[in-house]
């Protein structure tokens, strides 16, 4: 350990200089963000910085910012950005994996890649590489199957959720969706992110298609739902200053620190063994409603089949 403190700021004084002096592409882009991703419990969190030499990844704690391991990677990685608001993925709630994805320099892309991490000794497991457009989404809380986002071939606005099985190394040949409406397409921009407890459910805020909604994602079943907000949300300022935060027994929609709306997590999110949040979804869509005045309609999921 003594080693590796008096070796790190060498490590980043050789290779940071170079990514000042570079040309080409630019060091970041949309879906690899500079801040990194915290462990789901908070503690750790995990910074990619991509130089032209390769990407220096590193452990810190979260408080007082003090780096306590780092590794050299080849090629230029990044930390997954999921949403608009910067939210970012790709630590496994058990904390044993990362995922990062390749560095774009163009959009669309031919061919995206995404590095498999092992935290102990900070190394690439292996390398995922996939035709066309993708992005990361969401890990299982154990880190066996990684969930992405697969962009239609020309409408940025229209995607996929895929499912990768790890352990098999290989992507399921269906998308993710509602049974109920299987062969609606999922469009918009994703707004904001919030985890729930241990990890399983990711929720995700949508907007931009035509009209807004909730995905909520069970990474353990491979199961998903998506709640359609009235088309009069589409319209309001706030939309894209909200967020989706699980506060105790409870899944709140947030704008500036103030509770909008909020829903009791229900008996199904409070273990790892239950199902999909069908009761805390019409909860949430009804609060939402009645606190900002609006009116319209619940409807069931919006989610398509993959294109490409």
């Amino acid at each position: 350990m003594t080693a590796l403190r008096l070796l790190l700021p060498l490590v980043l004084l050789a290779l940071v200089p170079a990514a000042a002096r570079a040309d080409g592409p630019p060091v970041t882009s949309l879906d690899a963000g500079p801040d990194g991703v915290v462990a789901l419990r908070g503690g750790d969190r995990y910074t990619a910085l991509q130089t032209p030499r390769g990407t220096v990844l590193t452990q810190s704690r979260t408080r007082s910012g003090r780096v306590m391991r780092a590794a050299v990677l080849g090629r230029r990685w990044g930390v997954p950005v999921i949403a608009n608001d910067g939210s970012s993925g790709g630590l496994s709630a058990d904390g044993a994996t990362l995922v990062l994805i390749r560095a774009a320099g163009t959009y669309p892309r031919r061919r995206t890649s995404f590095a498999l991490v092992d935290t102990g000794p900070l190394t690439v497991r292996r390398t995922i590489a996939l035709k066309g457009e993708w992005g990361f989404d969401a890990l299982s809380p154990d880190g066996s199957t990684l969930y992405l986002i697969q962009q239609a071939p020309r409408d940025r606005n229209r995607y996929a959720v895929r499912a990768y099985d790890l352990r098999d190394n290989r992507l399921l040949p269906d998308p993710v969706v509602d049974p109920s409406e299987p062969d609606e397409p999922m469009r918009g921009l994703p707004v904001t992110r919030t985890t729930g407890p241990g990890g399983r459910w990711e929720y995700t805020l949508y907007a931009g298609g035509e009209h807004p909604f909730i995905h909520a994602l069970d990474t353990v079943r491979r199961e998903s739902v998506c709640i359609d907000l009235p088309h009069r949300v589409a319209r309001s300022k706030r939309l894209w200053d909200l967020k989706l935060a699980v506060r105790g027994e409870r899944i709140a929609v947030v704008n500036d620190e103030r509770v909008v709306a909020s829903a009791p997590r229900g008996p199904q999110q409070a273990s790892v063994g239950g199902g999909p949040p069908w009761a805390v979804a019409a909860l949430l869509v009804a609060g939402l409603i009645a606190a900002a005045g609006w009116r319209g309609s619940r409807r069931l999921p919006r989610v398509g089949k993959a294109h490409g």
